[in-house]
């Protein structure tokens, strides 16, 4: 990919309304349609695709990003990231998370009308924030903070707790940073 071209791709995914928000405007904008909270949505994201860009020396989330059995790769281009999942789905293997809010494609593909909408920013952000808010209306996650957790591990066991527990902290540090 040329340099011109990663640059305006990052500058899509950068812009906001205003120089002091740090929050993309696509992000603002899904977290209003799904009603979740838009720094708390954006702490998640970063926690779930971020890479460096080393061309503007800054962590953002990355669009073609496919976690497969715990191993990220990211991907340069949609297309390059809609084929290595395709080739996962066709041997039968739906254990991956895809795309910035990295919804596991075994337990979320019903989100999608297909693998390429996954990939889709604004379809992938979308269904994640209808994920959060969906655990947010549980009883068991009833707050920002437990909803939280519940986005990563829904289940209610003592492991599954512990494990959300982690990953909210994770999260909570980003958020304290946006």
């Amino acid at each position: 990919m040329s340099l011109v071209r990663m640059l305006t791709l990052m500058l899509l995914f950068i812009s906001g309304p205003s120089a002091a928000s740090d929050i993309p405007e696509m992000y603002l904008q899904v977290a209003e349609e799904q009603d979740v909270p838009a720094k708390l949505f954006y702490a998640i994201i970063l926690n779930e695709s971020r890479s460096t860009n080393k061309h503007i020396n800054r962590v953002l989330p990355w669009p073609w990003t496919i976690n497969h059995r715990g191993t990220p790769h990211f991907f340069h281009n949609r297309a390059a990231a809609y084929r290595f999942a395709r080739q996962l789905v066709e041997s039968g293997d739906y254990q991956f998370d895809v795309g910035l809010g990295q919804m596991n494609w075994r337990w979320h593909r019903h989100r999608f009308s297909d693998l390429g909408d996954a990939l889709d920013p604004y379809m992938n952000l979308t269904a994640s924030a209808a994920h959060l808010r969906e655990q947010y209306e549980r009883p068991e996650c009833n707050s920002w903070d437990l909803a939280i957790g519940c986005y990563h591990r829904p289940a209610q066991k003592p492991l599954d707790k512990r494990i959300a527990a982690n990953y909210r902290e994770r999260v909570m540090k980003l958020w304290s940073n946006i």
